[in-house]
């Protein structure tokens, strides 16, 4: 039952909206099943009246009105399975947009729950026009057949009633025994299937390592543990369905025997005794259908209650002030991040401020957090305690797509879409904005600050070359990061998060990136950008340091690199040196001894503490001056 209540849920909103739908079909139910009782009464009839009397004028009628009938019971059962499919379109129309939404917003759903979510929806509104939800339908019109035994004679009513009671017993006890293996197979199967899908992907990384007998073999432990219990609850299911056929069957064959028992003692008539098995066949096959269909039912049912579960979460397309364009003001106070399910943070009380056009550069080891904290940055990760402002509102103030529609993000591994290359630069605006000459020229001014216009130009189809659902999409690492960039620049936003933007560049590749931040400092763009590399930091206004998911130290790049340099290691935590042929290139800042800054905000380590801060602990640089990246 719908929970009035609950009028944000956009699943409980659109079956409301269907409710008309569901009522008209129910009263077509009603008038289908008692043109069911056409066969029945034509029986009797024919036994009744057209035999003894032997009135072929009577047998002519009987027989247009019963063909009357049976046309019209079509055509009820037909405008029945429409209004069923009118129902599942308007469900889709209206449900799918907001839980689509929901599955691409962070509103604290885990991933399984985005991705059982569609799944969820589809095999709930696929039952809507199955044969369950017709069963489900004639159901309640079984008591009128009950009825009509009755009349036929009361211990004939009895007999549909007792059977009735007994046949809806077994899909009780059958219900009971088989939902909770329905459940956990369920739960199984979408593991199963994660998993798998995660290995599709990785295919490459397992044939390059020899993996590929050892996840085969993986794979098929679990699914013979999946098809396993799939046997368990298929086989229970079976017994009680072929219990259900045979009482049924046996019941029927009992009413033709208590019928020719009362003609016999001249209780009824003849045709009553066929009259009396069909009306009984009729009152019991609801029931058998149901629990033939008892497996499609109970999943739809845990479908209806995981999608419900789903549409509770808090939404991040529930409509918001629409704030003007963000000038750059980032303001984070007190952002803790932890390990989803784990009490171990991963960011802690990090606090900072980034003024409008200022380059901020993020530093430190691996695994102390400057991925997680530019996910959060970037609005694609909820912080747990804390919070971030832009232009004095929190994230959760702005209007999600609004303010990304103002972001730069590029993750440190870069994500392209199996579509064109022009269709993941312009962020597929070409299905909300129109499509010409305006877009075409903001995709080839991303394209060409990014330094990828002519790497693209040589892709075989150029700009409309279409990238394929594998690893890369079929590019190599630094030819989707240059893609990925160009994303990021497209529409020249005004916050740029950037992760590692330079991890598969070359020199000149690097050199290109320096002078794209630039250019974005030109023109007065919030750039924060993660980095192992030194060469970058040239670029920069300020450093942050990030170790052990805390601030070790936030000041301006020239303060910051003094204090490390005279630290032990000479050098900035966390970002490797450049390789020597590429020191030119990079501009890599020279080393040498220099007094500590000033001391930071009180929020942060003091600044000067840069001087006892040790070098990178457990990450050793390798050729090119990279070191392995942030795993966060």
């Amino acid at each position: 039952m719908i929970d009035s209540t609950e009028t944000g849920n956009p699943l409980h909103t659109a079956l409301r909206a269907c409710r008309t739908h569901f009522i008209y079909a129910g009263l077509f139910s009603g008038l289908i099943n008692i043109l069911y009782l056409a066969p029945s009464i034509f029986m009797l009839q024919v036994y009744d009246r057209v035999v003894p009397t032997r009135g072929f004028a009577t047998l002519l009628v009987l027989t247009l009105i019963l063909a009357i009938s049976l046309i019209v019971f079509a055509l009820l059962d037909t405008v029945r399975m429409r209004l069923l499919l009118r129902a599942s379109v308007r469900l889709e129309r209206m449900a799918a947009p907001d839980i689509l939404h929901r599955i691409l917003g962070t509103n604290g759903a885990s991933l399984m729950q985005r991705a059982e979510a569609m799944r969820n929806f589809d095999k709930l509104r696929g039952t809507l026009t199955g044969p369950a939800i017709i069963a489900l339908f004639d159901a309640p019109w079984a008591p009128i057949y009950i009825v009509i035994s009755y009349m036929l004679h009361p211990l004939i009513g009895l007999l549909a009633l007792l059977s009735s009671m007994l046949l809806i017993g077994i899909a009780v006890a059958s219900d009971i025994y088989t939902r909770k293996g329905l459940e956990k197979t369920g739960r199984q199967s979408s593991a199963t299937y994660q998993i798998q899908e995660f290995s599709i992907q990785s295919a490459e990384v397992a044939r390059a390592l020899g993996m590929r007998q050892a996840l085969v073999t993986r794979h098929l432990l679990e699914r013979a543990e999946l098809v396993r219990g799939q046997g368990e609850v298929a086989g229970a299911s079976g017994i009680f369905f072929a219990i259900t056929k045979f009482l049924r069957m046996l019941l029927q064959s009992l009413a033709l025997a208590l019928g020719a028992y009362l003609a016999i003692n001249q209780q009824i008539s003849a045709g009553a005794i066929f009259a009396a098995s069909l009306i009984l066949g009729r009152a019991l096959q609801p029931v058998e259908q149901i629990l033939g269909a008892l497996k499609n039912v109970l999943e739809a049912q845990n479908a209806y209650r995981g999608l419900s579960a789903f549409c509770r979460l808090p939404s991040a397309t529930d409509a918001k002030t629409q704030l003007p364009t963000p000038a750059g003001h980032i303001q984070v106070t007190g952002v803790t991040v932890r390990v989803p399910g784990v009490d171990r943070p991963i960011l802690s009380n990090v606090s900072f401020e980034v003024r409008p056009g200022e380059i901020v550069a993020v530093v430190g080891p691996s695994g102390a957090g400057k991925s997680t904290l530019l996910r959060a940055m970037a609005g694609a990760l909820e912080v747990d305690d804390g919070e971030i402002r832009v232009d004095g509102a929190s994230l959760a103030e702005w209007d999600r797509e609004l303010l990304g529609r103002n972001v730069g993000y590029m993750p440190q591994t870069p994500t392209l879409f199996p579509a064109a290359v022009h269709t993941n630069i312009s962020r597929f605006r070409g299905y909300v904005e129109p499509h010409g000459e305006a877009m075409d020229a903001k995709v080839i001014a991303a394209a060409r600050q990014a330094g990828a216009h002519e790497l693209i130009l040589r892709f075989s189809q150029g700009y409309e070359t279409r990238l394929v659902p594998r690893e890369g999409g079929g590019l190599s690492a630094g030819q989707r990061q240059v893609v990925a960039l160009a994303r990021a620049l497209y529409d020249e936003p005004a916050l740029l998060f950037l992760d590692e933007p330079n991890a598969h560049l070359d020199i000149n590749g690097e050199t290109r990136l320096l002078e794209t931040l630039a250019r974005l400092k030109e023109r007065g763009a919030t750039v924060i950008v993660s980095t192992h590399r030194t060469g970058l930091l040239q670029a920069v206004d300020k450093v942050l340091l990030l170790r052990d998911g805390m601030v070790q130290v936030y000041g301006d790049r020239d303060e910051v690199i003094r204090g490390a340099q005279s630290a032990p290691g000479g050098r900035v935590e966390g970002a490797a040196p450049p390789a020597a042929d590429d020191s030119a290139a990079t501009g890599t800042l020279p080393a040498g001894p220099s007094p500590a800054p000033p001391a930071a905000p009180s929020s942060h380590a003091p600044a000067s503490d840069a001087a006892d801060v040790p070098g990178p602990r457990g990450v050793e640089p390798t050729e090119g001056g990279d070191v392995q990246k942030d795993s966060l």
